[in-house]
């Protein structure tokens, strides 16, 4: 079992900070989970919204991977349909070269009306423009002599792509859904985001590949510990309501917007959370090792399994923060690792 933090650098809007300060903050998280022990640190993409999200994930990573040793840096993910795939294929070697071959990429198709909007890109073209873009990706990376590229997005000739990545195979993530998608992703050799992926592993069997050979990530705990329930509920409630509504009450790709209705209310995340239940889990270190654990019997005990957790919400305060890493390392880290045989 691989460990993961999921960082989705953004400030909260009703609370914004100074950006060297707000930034300051994922890059101690990195450091922190480095520490402890973490196998990864991801780092995820929007641009253009109230919260500022990271419109520059690979720019954080490369400072972050200045600063590092052994975790490794990734991306979850990069939103493809807004980056040109040269430029993009060029920065993602060059990181890879800076952190020593430390780097995975995770990719995504965008999900925010608002970036399509800007960028004027049609998102009925997301999934096409991105797995054209990752044909240009591979060819930049793997061949060995110019090629041209004639699609239906970009028209690329005798590119002699020179800046290759440190790693022979760079390790690819896909972080989009649908069963045709995710067997692509198989089919190509790329890891994926998202347990129970219909269609995965026997996708990667029937293009000749192990399944034991890759990584799937299984859910995301939004972790906050604190001495009492109470108070890791007030640290992280927020950041965790803001996180969730981000999604939910966000603008539809066809540009409507979803009723007040769809909102996750706060009086529901503290009805869930005392029941043990959502994406949230706020409570003490029995409380919170109680869940962590009995969730865990529900993943095979392997190698390319990723438990990710993610410990900060929008504006939440560093000392909560620092709290939950404390005691996520002193109490709940070694039972994990235990658990999966790695004590």
């Amino acid at each position: 079992m691989k460990l993961a933090l999921m960082m989705a650098p953004r400030m909260h809007p009703a609370d914004p900070q100074p950006p060297q300060r707000f930034y300051q903050s994922y890059v101690t998280d990195t450091l922190r989970a480095e520490e402890i022990g973490f196998d990864y640190a991801f780092y995820g993409e929007h641009h253009l919204r109230p919260c500022q999200w990271t419109p520059s994930p690979l720019m954080l990573a490369s400072y972050c991977a200045a600063k590092t040793r052994r975790i490794r840096l990734g991306m979850s993910v990069i939103c493809l349909p807004f980056h040109h795939p040269l430029r993009l294929a060029e920065d993602v070697a060059t990181l890879d070269a800076l952190c020593g071959g430390r780097f995975d990429l995770g990719v995504g198709v965008g999900s925010q009306w608002e970036e399509f909007n800007a960028w004027n890109i049609d998102p009925a073209e997301r999934f096409g423009r991105s797995w054209e873009i990752m044909d240009i990706l591979e060819k930049c990376f793997r061949s060995p002599t110019p090629f041209t590229h004639q699609g239906k997005y970009y028209q690329l000739n005798d590119v002699d792509f020179t800046t290759k990545p440190v790693q022979k195979d760079l390790p690819i993530w896909w972080g989009g859904m649908g069963p045709k998608n995710v067997q692509k992703a198989a089919e190509r050799g790329y890891h994926l985001y998202g347990q129970n992926a219909a269609g995965y592993d026997q996708a990667l069997r029937a293009a000749g590949r192990n399944p034991a050979d890759y990584i799937r990530s299984y859910g995301r705990g939004y972790l906050s510990i604190a001495d009492t329930k109470q108070q890791a509920l007030d640290d992280a409630i927020e950041g965790y309501h803001y996180f969730r509504n981000f999604y939910l009450l966000r603008r539809r790709l066809d540009g409507t917007m979803p009723d007040a209705s769809e909102e996750l209310t706060r009086d529901r995340i503290r009805a869930e959370n005392e029941a043990g239940l959502g994406g949230l889990i706020a409570d003490s270190v029995q409380g919170a090792k109680a869940r962590i654990m009995a969730a865990l019997q529900k993943v095979p005990k392997s190698e390319n399994y990723m438990l990710p957790f993610l410990f900060r919400g929008a504006g939440q305060s560093d000392e909560s923060v620092n709290r939950t890493f404390d005691l996520f390392a002193r109490h709940i880290l070694p039972e994990i690792r235990a658990w999966s045989g790695k004590a």
